[in-house]
């Protein structure tokens, strides 16, 4: 009998999770995941209520196309697991003629025979009258637009991985990573002091990367994100079915929806301060109240609304945006998928299928090229991560 490779994914976020469910139903059972935390914890990039599943990309093509082929995903997911992963809400996106991705996104969007409307100024008023439109002259409305409920889809994956096979070990702090020969197995140190072999691995560690390749230098940097819920608005006004989920500009947001505690969940896309992921700082008020006037002039009648939670989060950034996945040029054998940007749980579980994909040295579902980290070699040269 052939021995099967051990193959160890770490971090538990969505991309993780997704890696070693793809891995699991094409046959391969040797797979295990190391969690520092628990699988959906609150600093996790992965947790929380909802992420917000939408084709428009402005005049990139490449990710709207990715995105329909993610969707298909979650559905197939969904009509597995008998769960409600995805709420279809929607998405207004409110833009100008001459910003750079709203008109874009329509001609991309219409051009995939997707169901997107540009209304007029009284069309939009009339079915989205809770928005104020006057900054704006272009309203796009496309129904194939939704809510991913994280939390949700997490823990769904958790318990898939455990039925087909997969192991998932956490409080499980991986500390360094020792692969000087690509004869021998690699190795992870453990906080505790013990260590464990793999044949191949992914980092999918999230704000955690430079912790595990520290000679690296991976042009990836964390920044943290607020998000704010909105309390006392009437729901009849505010939920899925009357309320769309919404861009404009760098402000989203999500209508009231299942789990949310009848809160209007919205924030911004603008990246925020680099930030060391052990530090738990304090809340930045500062910032907090700028995003939230600027919500607040979108929908004026969360002048009158409480704000009943504000939650962190973290974004590892790559420099152009555009994930990286790829494998180590000093030893293939380790994958790493990171600079994920803030937009790539909608893509989760494509992800998941792309990483195995380069786990078993077989075809991917879409192009790399633009996920290769060769693409900064111009801009920093990279040391070998022998990461001993």
């Amino acid at each position: 009998m052939v021995r099967q490779q051990h193959i160890v994914i770490v971090g538990a976020g969505i991309v993780g999770l997704s890696t070693a469910y793809s891995l699991l139903t094409r046959g391969v059972h040797n797979v295990t995941i190391l969690e520092q935390e628990t699988v959906d914890h609150i600093r996790s990039s992965s947790h929380g209520f909802s992420r917000l599943l939408r084709f428009e990309y402005g005049s990139d093509a490449f990710y709207s196309h990715m995105v329909r082929s993610s969707l298909k995903r979650w559905k197939n997911l969904e009509y597995r697991t008998g769960q409600t992963l995805y709420t279809s809400t929607g998405l207004l996106m409110l833009g100008n003629d001459d910003d750079r991705d709203t008109l874009s996104s329509y001609r991309v969007v219409r051009e995939m025979g997707l169901p997107i409307e540009r209304l007029s100024q009284d069309a939009c008023a009339s079915r989205f009258p809770q928005f104020d439109r006057r900054p704006y002259n272009l309203c796009l409305y496309n129904q194939e637009a939704g809510i991913l409920h994280a939390s949700t889809i997490l823990q769904t994956l958790r318990d898939l991985i455990l039925d087909l096979g997969g192991e998932i070990y956490e409080s499980c702090r991986v500390t360094r990573i020792t692969n000087e020969n690509q004869y021998y197995p690699i190795r992870l140190h453990l906080s505790s002091g013990q260590a464990i072999q793999a044949d191949r691995i992914v980092l999918a560690a999230g704000p955690w990367i430079h912790r595990l390749l520290p000679h690296l230098y991976l042009p990836v940097r964390i920044t943290r994100q607020y998000l704010i819920y909105f309390s006392g608005l009437p729901i009849s006004d505010y939920s899925t079915g009357t309320f769309p989920a919404f861009i404009a500009g760098d402000i989203y947001g999500f209508p009231i929806h299942q789990g949310c505690n009848s809160w209007v969940k919205a924030t911004s896309h603008t990246f925020g301060v680099p930030i060391d992921p052990d530090n738990i700082a304090l809340q930045d008020n500062q910032v907090i109240s700028s995003i939230s006037a600027q919500i607040r002039e979108l929908l004026p009648a969360l002048q009158h609304a409480e704000i009943a939670r504000v939650d962190s989060c973290m974004y590892d950034v790559s420099p152009d945006e555009d994930f990286i996945l790829d494998r180590l040029p000093s030893d293939p054998r380790i994958i790493v998928a990171t600079g994920l940007s803030g937009h790539a749980f909608k893509f989760g579980l494509l992800l998941g299928d792309i990483l195995s994909n380069l786990v078993s040295n077989t075809e991917p579902p879409v192009s790399l090229d633009r996920f290769r980290l060769s693409r900064f070699s111009h801009a920093r040269k990279y040391q070998k991560s022998s990461v001993a």
